[in-house]
């Protein structure tokens, strides 16, 4: 299809002539015009991929303010064919960025080069410009940039949104220094700053990118980014390497807990933590806000496996839930699995599903919690006590997103994000035998530490505040928070059963406590790490009361203690001794209170 021109000159002679010769040259002349306004409206109506156009025309607009609005308001090219070559036409000229100047008289063949070459640079400056403008819209929408690197600095695995942003191909990233691939100046200064990599790597502990720092793609773009870096520990706990996760630094996907900005219309950014929809994390302390920082980043990466780390008790279930929460799998389903609180002969069927007569009593086919899952994300909750035969399994899901349901011979393909947590050592489990290797360094893609209450201690009685307003709405209280007594005390705790123990002692407090806050006479602070007290008779009795006594006086005296304590009240008098309010039925009935 031949190239449509429209011209724009006054000389009407002159305009024939142009005419004519674009017409024998093959191209398509849309109109011929001889004001700047009529050059506007015909580019309303009938847009052409050129204008050709004097630099001085009739009308109140000359051809040089014409030609700056015909590329402004509608991206068409233009070239000035003028008898007027001096310097002050020129230097106007340049003002409108024309793709060609040619001065009258003109030769034919210059012409038609002059044409060929100025719709050639307008298509490629038209592909770059799309290029530039989808590379744009990616960096806005992709995941964030995710490097690993070994002991040596050498990159391990490079992500396509690293890919992205750095203008650096994974295959020729790989085994290269990473100092090579992604490099960063300070943005004020435009000096070179060194990541933190030898710090993560000699000292474990998690880092930030350095404040207002521009990424240098392979192009040379500048842009600006945050991150963070954080060790990979290997089975036995040691440092093996260092992940960094980097994204933009500002916009949708980027938490600034430091000036309390947030960008997801669904969030809220509050002195005690973050907040999604009805889900929130408390997190007041800075490790604990730099724990979540890192979080939300890989959250937004497309990382498949993540290994939540932490003592028993710290919230590891809260933190997948955070990650699912952040995530773009936000819309997805989030199931969570005890593989501890299974059976081994039902876990398998729980997580792969069955088909009809898999065994006697699969009398239907029924999805399992993977497929189920499909565009979401799982927790997989103390898997140290997976089976070996569902280890298998689970590595073929991670490496392949696919498996097959019992009994089935069809291969189904899922698309979860996998998040696992344990208490027990897998470094134990890996020696003896009853947890394979292969699999913990598949699930250890990315690992994210929690830390113990006790080094957060920040977040102590914004929890318990936390506690409190959620069993006011559980117990049907009005309980206005925490008292100065029962906050010193709280925070003197070392809380070795971390979060889930804080969880207990203010919800026993929450029962017990008659007063609009909760005293320290309330709490029972002395626990063997679940909130349950090691010494109940210390509570509602003497020292020596449980060895002066039968055990079956023993036992009534502390449901008669404990109910009397309670004021009668069942509830309450089960919640200090620790047990269930039918258990607490039981006994009395056993015993004949009332």
């Amino acid at each position: 299809m031949p190239a449509r021109i429209l011209v724009v000159e006054d000389e009407r002679i002159t305009a024939e002539d142009l005419h004519e010769t674009l017409t024998d040259l093959g191209y398509l002349v849309t109109a011929t015009v001889s004001t700047g306004a009529d050059a506007i409206a015909q580019a309303e109506e009938n847009t052409p991929d050129l204008v050709l156009m004097d630099v001085r025309i009739d009308g109140a607009q000359d051809g040089t303010e014409t030609a700056r609005v015909l590329r402004e308001r509608f991206d068409i090219p233009v070239i000035f064919l003028t008898a007027h070559a001096d310097s002050i036409t020129i230097t106007r000229a340049k003002d409108a960025e024309p793709l060609g100047y040619i001065t009258k008289p003109f030769q034919e063949a210059a012409l038609r080069a002059t044409i060929e070459i100025a719709l050639h640079k307008h298509v490629g400056d038209l592909k770059s410009r799309q290029k530039q403008e989808q590379l744009a819209a990616t960096l806005r929408a992709i995941a964030e940039g995710v490097i690993t690197l070994d002991m040596a600095e050498t990159i391990t695995l490079f992500n396509p949104a690293a890919e992205a942003w750095t203008g650096h191909l994974s295959r020729a990233a790989l085994g290269r220094p990473v100092n090579d691939v992604f490099q960063v100046i300070s943005a004020a200064s435009g000096e070179p700053l060194a990541p933190a990599w030898a710090s993560v790597l000699s000292g474990g502990t998690l880092r930030d990118l350095p404040s207002n720092v521009l990424l240098v793609s392979r192009s040379g773009e500048k842009r600006p980014i945050t991150g963070s870096v954080a060790p990979i520990r290997d089975h036995r706990g040691a440092v093996s390497g260092a992940v960094l996760v980097f994204g933009r630094a500002a916009g949708p996907a980027e938490l600034c807990a430091d000036e309390g900005r947030t960008a997801d219309p669904r969030e809220t950014l509050d002195d005690e933590g973050i907040g999604l929809g009805g889900f929130k994390m408390v997190a007041a302390s800075p490790v604990m806000r730099q724990v979540l920082k890192f979080a939300r980043r890989i959250a937004q990466s497309e990382v498949s496996t993540i290994l939540l780390e932490g003592e028993s008790g710290t919230g590891k279930d809260v933190l997948a839930q955070f990650l699912h929460h952040h995530g773009r799998r936000h819309e997805g389903p989030f199931i969570a699995l005890n593989c501890a609180a299974i059976p081994e002969t039902l876990l398998e069927s729980e997580l792969f599903g069955y088909e009809k007569g898999a065994f006697t009593d699969a009398r239907a086919a029924k999805a399992g919690i993977l497929e189920i899952a499909s565009g979401g994300s799982i927790f997989l909750d103390e898997i140290g006590e997976m089976p070996l035969t569902v280890q298998a399994k689970l590595l073929r899901v991670l490496e392949e997103q696919t498996f097959r349901r019992l009994g089935g011979i069809r291969d189904i393909q899922v698309d979860v994000r996998v998040m696992a947590a344990t208490n027990r050592k897998l470094t134990e489990a890996i020696h003896q035998g009853k947890f394979r290797l292969d699999l913990y360094y598949r699930l250890n893609v990315i690992q994210i530490s929690l830390p113990a209450l006790r080094e957060r201690k920040e977040d102590i009685l914004p929890l318990a505040e936390h506690f409190v307003r959620l069993y006011n709405v559980k117990f049907k209280r009005d309980v206005q928070g925490i008292s100065h007594s029962a906050g010193t005390l709280l925070l003197a705790h070392n809380w070795p059963g971390n979060v889930r123990e804080l969880r207990n002692v203010v919800e026993r407090a929450m029962v017990l406590e008659d007063a609009d806050r909760i005293e320290s006479t309330s709490l029972q602070i002395n626990s063997n790490g679940n909130g349950i007290p090691e010494a109940l008779h210390a509570t509602v009795g003497g020292a020596d009361a449980p060895f002066q006594a039968s055990l079956e006086e023993t036992e009534r005296n502390l449901l008669t203690q404990a109910l009397t304590k309670a004021g009668g009240n069942q509830t309450r008098a089960a919640v200090l001794l620790g047990i269930t309010r039918d258990t607490l039925r039981y006994k009395m009935n056993k015993f004949k209170l009332r």
